[in-house]
Protein backbone atom coordinates (compact mmCIF):
# COMPACT_ATOMS: atom_id res chain seq x y z
CA UNK A 1 0.00 0.00 0.00
CA UNK A 2 1.35 3.42 -0.93
CA UNK A 3 1.60 6.27 1.55
CA UNK A 4 -1.17 8.09 -0.32
CA UNK A 5 -3.44 5.03 0.00
CA UNK A 6 -2.59 4.72 3.71
CA UNK A 7 -3.39 8.40 4.23
CA UNK A 8 -6.78 7.92 2.55
CA UNK A 9 -7.57 4.78 4.54
CA UNK A 10 -6.61 6.43 7.82
CA UNK A 11 -8.68 9.50 6.94
CA UNK A 12 -11.74 7.40 6.15
CA UNK A 13 -11.35 5.58 9.48
CA UNK A 14 -11.16 8.90 11.33
CA UNK A 15 -14.23 10.16 9.49
CA UNK A 16 -16.13 7.07 10.65
CA UNK A 17 -15.12 7.83 14.24
CA UNK A 18 -16.18 11.45 13.78
CA UNK A 19 -19.54 10.36 12.40
CA UNK A 20 -20.09 8.24 15.51
CA UNK A 21 -19.85 11.38 17.68
CA UNK A 22 -22.16 13.44 15.47
CA UNK A 23 -19.55 15.10 13.23
CA UNK A 24 -20.46 13.49 9.94
CA UNK A 25 -19.01 14.23 6.53
CA UNK A 26 -21.05 14.89 3.39
CA UNK A 27 -21.51 12.23 0.75
CA UNK A 28 -19.83 14.51 -1.80
CA UNK A 29 -16.70 14.77 0.34
CA UNK A 30 -16.59 11.02 0.88
CA UNK A 31 -16.99 10.50 -2.86
CA UNK A 32 -14.09 12.87 -3.55
CA UNK A 33 -11.88 11.06 -1.05
CA UNK A 34 -12.70 7.70 -2.59
CA UNK A 35 -12.19 8.91 -6.17
CA UNK A 36 -9.14 11.16 -5.80
CA UNK A 37 -7.63 10.39 -2.41
CA UNK A 38 -7.60 12.20 0.88
CA UNK A 39 -4.44 14.12 0.00
CA UNK A 40 -6.07 15.62 -3.09
CA UNK A 41 -9.10 16.67 -1.05
CA UNK A 42 -6.76 18.32 1.45
CA UNK A 43 -4.94 20.24 -1.28
CA UNK A 44 -8.23 21.45 -2.72
CA UNK A 45 -9.43 22.68 0.68
CA UNK A 46 -6.14 24.41 1.45
CA UNK A 47 -6.01 26.08 -1.96
CA UNK A 48 -9.24 27.82 -0.98
CA UNK A 49 -7.76 28.76 2.41
CA UNK A 50 -10.38 26.83 4.27
CA UNK A 51 -10.66 24.06 6.79
CA UNK A 52 -12.21 20.63 6.41
CA UNK A 53 -15.99 20.61 6.56
CA UNK A 54 -16.25 19.13 10.04
CA UNK A 55 -13.27 21.00 11.56
CA UNK A 56 -15.40 23.37 13.63
CA UNK A 57 -17.70 20.58 14.83
CA UNK A 58 -14.71 18.50 15.86
CA UNK A 59 -13.19 21.51 17.63
CA UNK A 60 -16.39 22.02 19.62
CA UNK A 61 -16.47 18.31 20.47
CA UNK A 62 -12.84 18.41 21.62
CA UNK A 63 -11.86 15.86 18.96
CA UNK A 64 -9.60 17.67 16.53
CA UNK A 65 -7.48 14.52 16.61
CA UNK A 66 -10.03 13.17 14.11
CA UNK A 67 -9.62 16.08 11.71
CA UNK A 68 -8.01 16.08 8.29
CA UNK A 69 -5.76 18.86 9.51
CA UNK A 70 -4.42 16.77 12.41
CA UNK A 71 -3.63 13.96 10.01
CA UNK A 72 -1.79 16.29 7.63
CA UNK A 73 0.56 17.47 10.40
CA UNK A 74 1.38 13.87 11.38
CA UNK A 75 5.06 13.25 10.54
CA UNK A 76 4.06 9.92 9.02
CA UNK A 77 2.54 11.82 6.08
CA UNK A 78 5.06 14.67 5.79
CA UNK A 79 6.22 13.69 2.33
CA UNK A 80 2.70 14.00 0.88
CA UNK A 81 2.39 17.71 1.61
CA UNK A 82 4.38 20.89 1.16
CA UNK A 83 5.73 22.78 4.15
CA UNK A 84 3.17 25.50 3.46
CA UNK A 85 0.30 22.99 3.58
CA UNK A 86 1.53 21.45 6.83
CA UNK A 87 2.12 24.88 8.37
CA UNK A 88 -1.37 25.99 7.32
CA UNK A 89 -2.92 23.00 9.09
CA UNK A 90 -0.70 23.51 12.10
CA UNK A 91 -1.85 27.11 12.47
CA UNK A 92 -5.52 26.12 12.14
CA UNK A 93 -4.99 23.60 14.93
CA UNK A 94 -3.07 26.10 17.08
CA UNK A 95 -5.86 28.65 16.65
CA UNK A 96 -8.31 26.10 18.09
CA UNK A 97 -6.01 25.20 21.00
CA UNK A 98 -5.06 21.73 19.72
CA UNK A 99 -1.37 22.63 19.97
CA UNK A 100 -0.03 25.18 22.41
CA UNK A 101 2.97 27.16 21.24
Amino acid sequence: MTLKEQFTQDLLAKLEQAKAIGCGTSAKTLQTITAKGGDELARFIFSREGASENFEKLAKAGRLDLSLEAQVVDNKYASLFSDDEVNYCFMLLVDEGYFVI
